[in-house]
């Protein structure tokens, strides 16, 4: 008659149990990065796709008179990779820039997809005032529209 090996079924389910353990703390939380805030000539992130103006300055929307275009911050909206802030030009009641001014950075896929939406959400934003889920990026997106919309509401608009 053949023994069953107890000793051999111990030690393998050890082994398991330890591996799927050391596996599970060594995945990264979602949102444990603390934010990361997105300065103009920062390697690793794409410059802004709307040029801003400033007050005051030649830029675009500059005609509408002087000291007509003023900066509007939203505010910061917490996603679950980390916060998302947007900050507007408005000039003549419209949008002549939009900026990420904060995006999530909870790890180097995080930094991609941030580095890849942003512009996009940048030039929707500009372009109407709102903005659309951009595809591998939702949790950003979302996040970019509620700061949007916060930021709308600062400058009067819509």
């Amino acid at each position: 008659m053949k023994r069953k090996h107890p000793l051999r079924r111990i030690v393998l389910g050890t082994a398991a149990t330890v591996s799927g353990v050391v596996l599970l703390l060594a995945l990264k939380q979602p949102g444990s990065g603390g934010g990361e805030t997105v300065a103009q000539n920062q390697p690793g992130q794409a410059p802004p796709v709307a040029a801003t103006a400033q007050p005051g300055g030649g830029g675009a929307g500059a005609g509408a008179g002087a000291g007509g275009a003023r900066t509007v911050t939203g505010d910061v909206a917490q996603t679950q990779y980390g916060p998302v802030q947007v900050s507007l030009t408005v000039s003549g009641g419209k949008i002549t820039g939009a900026q990420a001014v904060k995006t999530p950075n909870s790890g180097p896929q995080s930094d991609q997809i941030a580095k890849d939406s942003i512009p996009k959400l940048n030039q929707q934003a500009v372009a109407a005032a709102k903005v659309d889920t951009v595809s591998g990026a939702t949790y950003t997106s979302e996040g970019y529209a509620k700061s949007l919309q916060s930021a709308l509401d600062k400058a009067g608009a819509r």
